[in-house]
């Protein structure tokens, strides 16, 4: 099989776009991760403060000589030194393991103390250890009882001797330090333990949870799933810009507009050009298939690109129930009523029409909520007003409603010679864009593409953005409630020029 560079780096891409999608949402909610560790490790805390007992040791430190008679421990040899230090590993297992050592330390406890204990218990209670580099031994012997930890370790002084003896008879152990008893508990470090834990365990399974909902949450995730999940074109990809004002628009015209905003537009609005002069389209329906993914500003932008480029552009607002141009736009449009005064013969089209020195549009704007938007948009008048508009612009972009929320682009799009979906990153579901595709296809109007929308892009701008999700992006963030009640089967039929 032939080698395809470009098909090898495109997966890589995609692979570390996919890393990007878990970690920004993983860091967009730090702040439930950061919870949920600290009730984790309260309860860990408080588990560790309910369930303590106080512990309580007394140690008895041993030394080991490899000769019958005893030499002090700091004047060997090397290699008499080596061999203690084997023992002293002997020892230490004959000590904690030997049945009979145990059951004749458990007897001695009983016959001095009366504390009645099986030499498996004792077995629990001590540990030895052979100290590094040595010819010692250190055996601690720990339980919830001061005079019994006390009294296993003098049994084991006193008992200890006979069977050192018959296991090792050419060698010696003796005693260094006689045990001791414990004035007070041992120090605790459950508490530290068991909150550390919790406060692990908390992230671990947030962090898990996190991951499986990325993994299940099917939305576009990068530009590439355009084509691959949608199998639409791509005409452009917008990235995400942070900026201080959330609510005015971000224009191409603004100059403080950043070079590859305004690039990506020229960009959008050569494919654009290129399709309108291959088919004749001069009306483009700018649409998407939730709220809040933008559509407003893209429709404003590429109304501005084309008329920087020397066409005559009408920019209508085609949303009849929340408009929303004039807001991007900053311009008013108290009293306006566009295609709706049109439709019911207030207004000619001519009066519906101002011209925006400012930005170099023609403008057909809307200030009112019509709640009948699907009728008026039904309406023949409203085919016959686009097709003599078109006589007088060069182009015409209409700034429709949210296709997957409400049946009014549907029925817009008979009227239109193209379409524009705009896809914001990780907003709508795969499923759900799908069947926006669908009602759309039904007014037999081409779409022609998508408008990538707030793409992350760069690892930079990816972080930076986390910090504050969406909030910093642009677009408009007004809600539909109307649902699916309008249905979607009232398209006319595409009449075309």
């Amino acid at each position: 099989m032939e080698y395809n560079p470009r098909g090898a780096a495109e997966n890589d891409e995609s692979s570390v776009d996919s890393i990007f999608n878990y970690v920004g949402y993983i860091l967009k909610r730090w702040w439930i991760i950061a919870i949920v560790a600290v009730v984790c490790a309260a309860v860990g805390f408080a588990y560790a403060k309910l369930s303590y007992v106080p512990k309580y040791s007394s140690s008895i430190m041993f030394v080991t000589t490899n000769r019958a008679e005893g030499v002090d421990p700091l004047g060997k040899s090397s290699s008499d030194l080596s061999a203690d230090i084997t023992l002293a590993n002997n020892y230490r297992y004959l000590l904690t393991s030997s049945r009979s050592l145990l059951q004749a330390v458990a007897d001695e406890v009983k016959s001095s103390t009366g504390k009645e204990f099986t030499y498996t218990q004792i077995a629990s209670f001590v540990k030895a250890n052979a100290v590094t580099d040595t010819s010692f031994v250190n055996l601690v012997v720990t339980t919830d009882d001061p005079d019994a930890s006390y009294a296993i370790a003098v049994a084991y002084a006193n008992k200890y001797e006979k069977f050192a003896q018959d296991a090792f008879p050419a060698t010696m152990l003796n005693v260094f330090d006689d045990p001791y008893k414990a004035e007070k508990p041992d120090s605790d470090r459950t508490k530290l333990l068991y909150t550390a834990a919790g406060l692990v365990i908390g992230v671990f399974v947030t962090v898990a949870i996190f991951c499986l909902i990325v993994a299940a949450k099917d939305t576009i995730k990068s530009s590439d799933d355009i084509k691959k999940k949608l199998d639409l074109k791509l005409l452009g990809s917008v990235g995400k810009v942070n900026k201080k004002n959330s609510k005015a628009a971000l224009l191409i015209s603004d100059k403080n507009t950043g070079f590859s905003f305004v690039e990506t537009f020229k960009l959008i609005r050569t494919k654009v050009e290129s399709f309108a002069a291959k088919e004749h389209a001069k009306t483009f329906i700018v649409t998407s298939t939730l709220e809040d993914e933008g559509k407003t500003t893209i429709s404003c932008n590429l109304a501005l690109s084309l008329a920087k480029n020397g066409k005559s552009v009408l920019l209508i607002d085609g949303d009849l129930r929340k408009p929303a141009v004039s807001t991007a736009l900053g311009v008013p449009a108290a009293g306006e009523t566009g295609f709706y005064g049109i439709i019911n013969g207030d207004k000619s089209a001519a009066d519906s029409i101002r011209y925006s020195e400012k930005y170099n549009l023609f403008l057909m704007l809307n200030g009112e909520n019509i709640p009948d938007a699907a009728e008026v948009l039904s309406d023949e008048k409203l085919g016959q007003t686009i097709k003599e508009l078109e006589k007088e612009f060069d182009y015409i972009i209409i700034d429709s409603a949210p296709a997957g929320v409400i049946a009014d682009t549907s029925i817009l799009a008979a009227d239109a010679d193209a379409i524009i979906l705009v896809v914001r990153e990780d907003a709508a579901s795969i499923r759900r864009i799908r069947r926006t595709i669908e009602d759309l296809g039904m007014a037999n109007t081409e779409i022609i593409g998508c408008v990538y929308n707030i793409a992350q892009g760069n690892f930079t701008n990816r972080i930076k953005s986390y910090s504050g999700g969406r909030k910093h992006g642009y677009g408009y963030g007004y809600g539909y409630g109307y649902g699916y009640g309008y249905g979607y089967g009232q398209s006319k039929k595409k009449s075309k020029k």
